[in-house]
């Protein structure tokens, strides 16, 4: 229930600036795709763009930046 809670609510933000809290690190970047049971995140990070796939099971925390 709270998965598919968590995939609706990251689909309104795909193309928006996100921080995604993992156990080792955190994510910052683009939410580019929400899949049945990951995301998707371009990192913005050095001088190039990493696309990173993301399980939802491992996010610990979302942060949002809008504008």
């Amino acid at each position: 229930m709270f998965e598919s809670l968590l995939l609706s609510q990251l689909a309104r933000y795909v193309g928006q600036r996100a921080e995604i809290g993992l156990d080792t690190r955190i994510i910052d970047g683009v939410i580019t795709l929400v899949g049945p049971d990951y995301v998707t995140v371009v990192e913005s990070m050095g001088y190039g763009a990493t696309p990173v796939f993301v399980a939802l099971t491992s996010i610990n925390t979302i942060r949002f930046f809008t504008v």
